[in-house]
């Protein structure tokens, strides 16, 4: 029964990539897929699923697991229940710094626009840990205060890059904003591979480190663990996650908030069997949520961020009315 969990969790996950692959405006088969999986369907069915299906399932994967994880590391090192990129400022920052980057670098430098994503992110990051720092640590009324001002900021850079984007420039300045896979491609599920896979690595290696912190920054500092390195290593690859993420699907909020708190009423608080289920469920969560964006309404495509946001925000309601 222990292992329940883990198994309901890989088949939603499978399920959710079964859905996603299923799902587009040609009506394929299960049995067509699996052929063009396999390299023996006709070339038609092999471009819509390997060039467009895939890749889009993977990005879905990738953005909701790096969102999933660093929502977890950082709830986990705040101690803080509402800790979330989204809320705190963190995806708005790197959207920021992505619009800008994609109306002021030359076409030649555009492959460094996540960078400038995480860029952005960790900025955010600093920013709102620095507003919201009081005599006796950030509390979450500060913290959410702290990421309502950044996301204004942020806001208003962007909508000001809008305002004087050319117009070959503008789609792709907009894109960031939408928080949508629709541009989805091989190219962009590449790119975003490395910057998901090692920030990811670097929190999962900080598991334990974030277990020990959750008991109190002196407890921690007298069993061993360099608090002020710990912490500013999470905070770092948060950043690079959020702003991968926001990069190359845009802004998608709430999955940061959502998943770890699922999962930490299923497996518990500890950060070191929290955060590879609480990735894996975002995963699964972000492509289910694509998979409603494409059929909620007929004929059309809704940005994927639109459902994760009608899905997060009673969440978010709940849980600020119980931690008031």
């Amino acid at each position: 029964m222990k292992r329940l969990p883990d198994v309901v969790l890989g088949v939603a996950l499978l399920a959710a990539a079964a859905a996603s692959l299923l799902t587009g405006g040609a009506a394929l088969s299960a049995g067509q897929v699996v052929q063009a999986l396999g390299g023996s369907a006709p070339p038609e069915v092999e471009a819509v699923v390997v060039s467009l299906r895939l890749p889009r399932l993977v990005l879905a994967l990738l953005v909701g697991g790096a969102l999933a994880l660093a929502g977890a590391a950082l709830q986990s090192l705040l101690a803080n229940p509402l800790a979330d990129p989204f809320l705190l400022g963190i995806s708005g920052g790197g959207a920021a710094a992505a619009t800008l980057a994609v109306v002021a670098l030359p076409a030649a430098a555009l492959g460094a626009v996540p960078l400038a994503a995480m860029a952005g992110a960790a900025g955010a990051t600093t920013l709102v840990w620095w507003m919201a720092r009081g005599p006796l640590g950030a509390s979450s009324t500060r913290l959410i205060l702290a990421g309502v001002a950044v996301n204004a900021a942020a806001s208003a850079v962007i909508l000001l890059v809008l305002a004087l984007a050319t117009g070959h420039r503008l789609p792709g300045a907009l894109a960031v904003t939408m928080g949508s896979l629709a541009n989805a491609s091989p190219a962009s599920a590449w790119w975003l591979l490395p910057y998901a896979v090692l920030p990811a690595l670097v929190l999962l290696h900080h598991g334990r480190d974030l277990g020990l912190l959750g008991t109190g920054e002196e407890s921690a500092a007298g069993l061993g663990i360099d608090v002020p390195v710990v912490r500013r290593r999470v905070f770092l690859a948060s950043a690079a996650l959020c702003g991968g993420a926001v990069a190359f699907a845009g802004v998608i909020g709430f999955v940061g908030l959502v998943t770890p708190h699922l999962c930490r009423l299923v497996w518990g608080p500890s950060p070191r069997r929290l955060l590879v289920r609480s990735g894996l469920a975002g995963a699964a969560l972000t492509a289910l949520g694509d998979v409603l964006a494409r059929r909620l309404v007929p004929g059309a495509e809704l940005p994927v961020g639109v459902v994760t946001a009608v899905l997060g925000v009673p969440f978010f309601v709940a849980l600020l009315r119980r931690s008031a």
